[in-house]
Formats: C-alpha cells, structure tokens, sequence
C-alpha cells in the first residue's frame, strides 16, 4: 500500500458550542402562510449533533424564556436534522409562531439556542375565506380590478391573501405588493367534466388545488384612504381566442382569468377589517390587450391609467366587476419559492439585418424576457421576437419555437405613450431564446437599452464544480442553465415552444443532477403534490402535471417513419399510454428527496401514492411485463438527428426496467415506515420481475439484453437487476460496445443517458463516462459545446425544430460531482459522505462542495509530480469515508478540514 499521510487543520469547536443554524419550516425560511402541520429542519454547526429540543413559542417573550408554549419537544436523542414534526397544541388559521432548537453534541453539552425564526399559518378552513372569484367580462385579455376603502386608524398588521385562476399582481396604494412574478404557480385547478382515462373512459381529478399567496402589507397601509388592485393574466388557466383547439396545444379551464383578494388588517385599537373580493369591486380593460404565456404580450402604453390603483382614483366610468362560482378546488398556501427576476443580462453584441433589424445576442440562451428603454411618439410600436439562433444572415432564426410541432410566436410589442423615456417589460409570457430581433414602427423611437431578463423560480444554488478539464467545467454550466430554465414553479419543458408543460419522465431519472446542484426541496415537493392530486382512484398518473392537454389525439408520425412494433400513438391527454414516463417520476423523485435529505416525512407522506402507482403498473404487465410506453426518448441517429420514439431499445424492455426500479422503491419505503408486511410482499415482486425481465431479455451467450443497445444494458445494471454472477460481463460488453461498436460516443436517449452516468464509474470505468462526455464529434454534450451551444439541447444534433434549452439531457451531474470530483452522500441526509475521486488520466484537478443539508460537503484534490493531495470538508454532524487510490479501503474521517496525501495511481 502506498505511503500516505493526515492532517487535520481545522477540529471540531468546544464542548457546548454545537448549535443550529440555517432554520427551515416545510424547507422554506420564516414562511408566511402554510398548510397543515409544520415540519422543521436545521443545520448544526460547531459539533456532532446527538441530541436536539424544538421549542416552539406564540411570542418571542416566552420563547427567550425557554418556554414552548405551543410545543417543547423536550430533549431527543437523534441525529436527525429534518423531517421533525411538530407535536405540539393544535394549530389554527392565522396562527403565527417563532420557534428555536437547542443542540447536544457527543460530549452531552447543550450548546445556546438558535436566534428564533417564525412562520405563520394560513388560511386553512375553506370558511375563512370571505372572498368571492372576481374577473372581468369575457373577451378582457388582462384586466383591471380595484376596490378603495377605509381604515379608522393606524394599522398594526395586515395580511393580504391571494390568489388567481391564471396570474395576478396584487397593488396596494399605487405600489406593486412584493416581486413574485407569474404568480401564483401552475396547478391543476379544477375538474374538467370532460377528462379521459388512459382508455378514453371519463374520469375526475382527484384533488384539485389552486394555490395562494400571503403578503405582509403592513407597512403598505395607512389610516385614511387606501386601495387595493389586482392585474389578472391568462396563464395557463385561459387563454387568448388564437389559442386553437385543445387538446394541443392546450385547452383552457376557464373563458379568462379570475383572482381572489382577502385583506385582513388589524388596528391598533383592536379592530379587524376585512376587504374581501367581491361585486363591490370595479372592473376596465388595461393596457395589456394581449397576453399569452407562450406567445407573447401586447402592452399599449396609450391606454394606461395613472393612479387607477390609489385612493381618490375616479372609477365611475368603470364596470362592476363581475362574480364566479369557486372552482372545485382546494384553495392551498403556495409552499415553494416564487419565481422572481433572478439576473439581468446586457447584450455581448449587437448586429443590423438587412432590413434594418436590430438584433441583440445576450450571449447565453435563458428563460425570461427582454426589458426596453425607449423614448419616441405616441403611438409608435417596438417589436421584439425571440428565438435561440441566428442564420447565416445574421437574421433571427426562430425555426425551434415557429418550426416546432407547438410553434410559438415569442412576440411582444409595446406601444408608446410618447412624452418620454419610458422603460417596459412584460408581465404574463416566458420566452427561451439568446437572441432578441428588435424593430420599430418608426424611425422617430430611440431604443436607449435592451436588456435581457432571467426569470425562474428564485432556488439557492448550493453546488459548485470545477476541474482542469475546461470542456467539462462548459457542459456543467450548460446543464446549470437548462435546470435553471425548467424551474417554473414546475419542472417545465421546452423553453422556447408551446410546450411549456410539465412532462413527467425525464424528472424521475434526472433529479440527483439537480440535487446537488439546488436547493429544490420545497419546489419539488409542490410537485408530488401536483403529481399525488393528478394520481386517478386506480393509481395512474398523467403524463404531464400539472394537467393542461386533455383529450384524445393519435400521436402516429408520417407514413414514412418506421415505429416500433410495440408502440401505441393513440394518447389520451393526460393518462396516455406511456406509463414508463407517467408512473416513474413521482417514486424516484419522492425516494431521491428522502436520500438527499433524510426527511423521512417526505416518505410518509407520499407512500401511499407510491404504491397505488405501483399497483397500476402491475395490473397492466403481462407477465410481469410491461409492454405500454414511451420508451429511450430522443435516441441519435447516424444521420445526426434524433428519434422521438425509440428505435434501438425495445419500449417493453425500458418499461419492465422501471417497474422492477418502482417496487424496489416501494419495498425500501415501506421498510422505512415499518410496514414489514407490505416490504416482504414488494421485496418478492421486485424478485419475481428481475426474473421474468432476464427471461425474456437476457442472452447469456453474448451477456447482453434484447437489441444489445446501450440502453438495454445500462437500464438493468443501473437497476440492479443483472443477476450478480452476470454483472461483470454485461458491464464489459456495454464497454466494448462503447468503444469499439460507437467509437467512444453514447447512442443512448434520455433514459439510457442517465444510466450511463450511474453504472460505467461505479464499475470502474470513469475513463469511459469522460471520454463519452468530451466527445466533440457527434453525438454528445462536448459536440453541442463545440456547436455552439449554452444551455442542453433537446436532441443530440439540434435537430430543426427542437429546444435549445431542455433538461431532457442534462443527465451529467452526477458523474461530475461523485466521480470526477469525488463527492456524494454515502446515507440519507448526507451523515456519511463518501470521497472517491476516479483519477482520470487526462484531468490533475477537480473540485466540488455542496451545502447539505448538515452544512457544506467539500473535496478538493490535486496530482502534481505523480502526488495525490487531497483536501476534504466535512460537516460539523456528518463523517466521511475517503477512498485513496492503492488503499484497501477507506479512511474514516470526523468533522473538520482534512489534507491527505498520497502516491497518485490513476482508476
């Protein structure tokens, strides 16, 4: 064994010193109006946490006191830093709270409570609410709703809670409330009386919800006059009349938007006012005559009305707003991070068409929309078009969001109101593109600036990657940018067409490459949730969710495209026949979450959803076979494009794959829980299935499955299912088939991508993964990085009419992280962590950290002069294995800051 050396530079604090920091309420920091019972986490900092005591307080008087009047958990023996449950006196509507934790460390010595962080509940019985849907008269595209009124004295507090079927923006006295934007974020809102089944059969969404916001508006208040305003938009509820029919590419809820508005104010004498939505309120179209998520806006400067949302504001020539039923729906609190302007870009350069159009190239496709400084004559119009390419020309090339099969016009205009320098953005459309053709109706218009906004829902990113390898660090950017673009209070597909839904799937085999990447919890979570309300009585999952295309439609392609045999095109929007995508994501995300963090609340809550999906899958297998599905989505073609349906890998093989992966979930769930009996029975099945699944495909004189595919030899190594006397031979023959057969590139779609990154490193051939990464030559993400490319395409190529910017190939993170820079959670929550960097010849430096959920993970190594050095973080209640190259196994390692060193001899 090679000679090695340890030090440590940086030891555990003092006795007593352990306390916790970072505190989280449903993984959200002092959230204001939640559901339901409140679950806690914390991160320790200073020792090893062996014990912890939550007091939660109704004021911060008895909570300094060391008094939890409303819970003390008393002392508890664990480890455990999420997933902690509240126990304590029942909690009502409006209930605010502050709540601290104290922490014990090995030595048993109780460090100083944590500063008190709060939250607040809701509005959690549907008679508290007093409000009424409001909107305007159908054929409105964005209006204008208000109400002035009254208070008789200074306010003490004051809580305005909001909601809308499509978006709204609340305004209280002439000032936009907060900086959510597209808001609040999709659901499934209500019951259409006309939703299929999978077989075409009408059925009911189980649990529709809309969700609402609550805001703080205190200090927007005052004694004396006061109004409020609400601006609606489409969304994804209704939708503008050049729409088309549904069921693609959508079909609206409802004929136009609605809002709900309740304002609570308490004065300092005690007095509570209500100012609740209703018929009273007053109603006029606005300057937004036109607003789509996809397609763009249309804001006419002309028709603005100053002050409309002020006091004193004269409003008789306004309508009466008009009323509508509840939808049947559960209005729920907005559990997750808003969306938000996160960055601004200015443009890297700018060019001139031939016909005089000004194009800005920002450098970097991204999710948002471009603002405008503009000034010129009432009446004139600015045009800007989106799109993710510019031609030979030099001209915007909008083939991937006009080209594609849900085209997308990506156009906003905005005509001035002349007089001035006037600065405008969008409110209500999203748009994926790197460059913006501007045009002007008149030579009169300066544009003074164009800028281009990155809008997504507002995660902490708590990753970083680097390495020596400059082609690697490139691809992990471009992957950060594709994640960056989904996270649209939903996990949204395609940026630039209409098709900005929520496609279940790819999420299920990609969400350990967000994971270390994101502070996602809390987004992922509103997902289960959108996934578990969509789940039909007989355990079936839709397609896409939230729920937007419903009808039948046959998907079959042109006569000349050659399909599979076992490939059904007729879909039923949204339970269609793909139940390797439907049924897949809501147990993997669920079980991966619970991974990441150790919440195991995450699984109790979720379990019985899981196994109702997983009691579909069975009823539909034959044998235990599952012959419906999608199948490896986007696998590349020698003629450089990609195939929606898969040619290569039978969809019958993929499909039976993720059916013995989900019982495997279900069974380890329930071991969790402590329901034996059910993890015995799914164990077995999970058995029975690997069986009938090597029966069927396996060919044990060549140790490879069915077509021989890389997919259908990474799927089942990935899964485990490779009976283990076999392992070693199919791993090998999926190598040489990479090296030798495909010259050193994938040939793999979605599914088999993300299998790749799973099983070559872990059986000792992260060479191979790196060299599949860095190819630059088709297909892969070194030839996309050499393209051109900024963000993951949607196919290998770039196929015509395709994204540019898709998380459906984003499936690299993992290796970057675990493999080339050595860093991942070896137990639930990160309390080993395992340090196993594959020394690649090619790379002498790679670095990574992330901030778990126990404090920040970082491995940092290096070989110079044919030495390893190697430099490794562990958090305050975590240890780490640390695997040298040449040791027999690995070192054990506390918290702190460890430098080894050692002989370097290449994996």
């Amino acid at each position: 064994m090679n000679e090695r050396t340890s030090s440590v530079s940086q030891n555990a604090a003092a006795a007593g010193s352990t306390r916790a920091t970072r505190l989280r309420c449903q993984h959200l920091a002092d959230p204001l109006g939640i559901d339901g019972r409140p679950v806690f986490a914390w991160v320790p900092e200073g020792g090893r946490q062996v014990a912890y005591q939550v007091l939660v307080a109704s004021d911060e008087q008895r909570l300094a006191a060391g008094e939890g009047d409303l819970w003390d958990s008393g002392r508890v023996d664990s480890t455990a830093v999420t997933g902690i449950a509240y126990a304590g006196a029942p909690l009502g509507s409006r209930t605010r709270a502050c709540w601290t934790v104290r922490l014990w460390d090995a030595d048993d010595a109780g460090g100083e409570p944590a500063p008190p962080a709060r939250f607040e509940l809701g509005l959690l019985e549907p008679g508290d609410w007093q409000a009424r849907w409001i909107g305007a008269e159908a054929g409105v595209s964005s209006p204008l709703l208000r109400r002035a009124f009254t208070l008789g004295g200074p306010v003490r507090s004051a809580r305005a809670y909001v909601s809308a079927l499509g978006y709204g923006e609340l305004r209280l006295n002439g000032e936009k409330v907060g900086d959510r934007l597209l808001d609040p974020p999709q659901t499934s809102y209500d019951h259409d009386p006309e939703l299929l089944d999978g077989e075409g059969r009408p059925t009911r969404i189980a649990s529709p919800r809309v969700l609402y916001t609550t805001y703080d508006v205190t200090d927007l208040l005052q004694a004396g006059d006061n109004a409020v305003g609400l601006i609606l938009g489409h969304g994804w509820y209704s939708a503008e009349a050049d729409n088309g029919p549904g069921p693609l590419p959508r079909k609206p809820w409802g004929e136009g938007p609605r809002g709900l508005v309740q304002l609570e104010v308490e004065l300092h004498d005690g007095t509570t006012v209500v100012v609740a939505s209703d018929s009273g309120w007053r109603c006029a179209s606005g300057p937004v005559l036109y607003n789509d998520y996809a397609q763009g806006e249309r804001h006419d400067a002309r028709l603005a009305q100053e002050g409309w949302d002020r006091a004193g504001f004269a409003d008789g020539a306004w309508t009466q707003a008009q009323t509508f039923a509840a939808p049947q729906a559960a209005v729920r609190a907005q559990q997750l991070e808003p969306i938000r302007v996160i960055e601004t870009l200015a443009p890297v350069g700018t060019s001139t068409t031939a016909d005089g159009a000004t194009i800005a190239d920002f450098g970097q496709h991204v999710s948002g929309w471009t603002r405008v400084t503009v000034s010129g004559p009432a009446g004139a119009e600015v045009t800007l078009r989106h799109a993710g390419e510019v031609d030979a020309d030099g001209g915007l090339d909008d083939d991937a969001n006009m080209g594609a099969w849900l085209p997308a016009r990506q156009t906003d205009t905005y005509v001035l109101a002349g007089g001035g320098v006037e600065v405008w953005e969008p409110r209500f459309t999203l748009h994926g593109f790197r460059h913006v053709e501007l045009t002007t109706s008149s030579d009169a218009v300066e544009v003074a600036r164009v800028e281009a906004r990155v809008v997504h829902s507002d995660l902490r990113p708590i990753g970083e990657f680097a390495c020596s390898d400059e082609l690697l660090e490139r691809i992990h950017r471009n992957v950060l940018w594709s994640h960056r673009a989904s996270f649209q209070g939903f996990p949204q597909d395609a940026a630039e067409r209409n098709e900005r839904v929520g496609w279940v799937g790819d999420p299920g085999w990609a969400i350990e490459d967000y994971l270390f990447n994101f502070d996602a919890v809390a987004f992922w979570l509103k997902w289960l949730d959108d996934l578990a309300d969509a789940q039909l009585p007989d355990g079936r999952f839709p397609v896409i969710c939230p729920i937007q295309w419903r009808g039948g439609i046959d998907m079959a392609p042109p006569d000349d495209y050659e399909l599979p045999d076992d490939l059904d095109t007729m879909v039923y929007w949204p339970y269609g026949a793909w139940v390797d995508f439907s049924g897949t994501s809501h147990p993997a995300v669920t079980w991966e979450l619970y991974a990441y963090t150790g919440d195991r609340s995450i699984i109790e809550r979720h379990y019985p959803v899981m196994r109702r999906g997983l009691e579909f899958l069975r009823s539909l297998a034959d044998g235990l076979i599952v012959r419906q599905g999608l199948g490896d989505h986007q696998e590349p073609q020698p003629d450089g494009t990609s195939e929606v349906f898969a040619q290569r890998t039978p969809v019958e093989l993929t499909s039976t794959a993720w059916f013995f992966r989900i019982a495997t979930i279900v069974a380890d769930s329930a071991e969790l829980l402590g329901e034996q009996d059910d993890a015995r029975a799914y164990r077995a099945l999970a058995g029975e299935i690997a069986a009938a699944f090597n029966a069927r495909f396996f060919d044990a004189e060549t140790a490879s499955y069915a077509t021989g595919s890389q997919t259908s030899r990474a799927l089942p190594l990935w899964f485990g299912i490779v009976a283990e006397d076999q392992r070693e031979r199919v791993l090998e023959g999926l190598v040489e088939q990479i090296r030798e057969r495909d010259n050193g590139h994938l040939w793999t779609g979605t599914m088999g991508t993300a299998a790749l990154q799973q099983v070559l490193s872990a059986g000792g051939h992260a060479d191979v993964m790196h060299e599949i990464a860095t190819q630059t030559t088709y297909p892969g993400w070194g030839h996309q990085v050499a393209q051109g490319a900024t963000a993951v395409w949607e196919t290998w190529g770039g196929d015509a009419g395709f994204s540019r910017n898709m998380k459906l190939m984003a499936s690299i993170e993992k290796f970057l992280y675990q493999d080339v820079a050595g860093l991942a959670p070896a137990a639930p929550g990160w309390e080993r962590i395992v340090v196993r960097p594959r020394l690649i010849d090619t790379l002498t430096h790679a670095r990574a950290s992330v901030r778990t959920v126990r404090g920040e993970a970082r491995v940092d190594w290096r070989v110079s002069d044919g030495v390893l050095t190697l430099e490794v973080e562990v958090p305050a209640s975590s240890t780490a294995e640390v695997w040298l190259p040449g040791a027999e196994g690995p070192v054990e390692v506390g918290a702190g800051v460890h430098r080894l060193q050692v002989t370097a001899a290449r994996a």
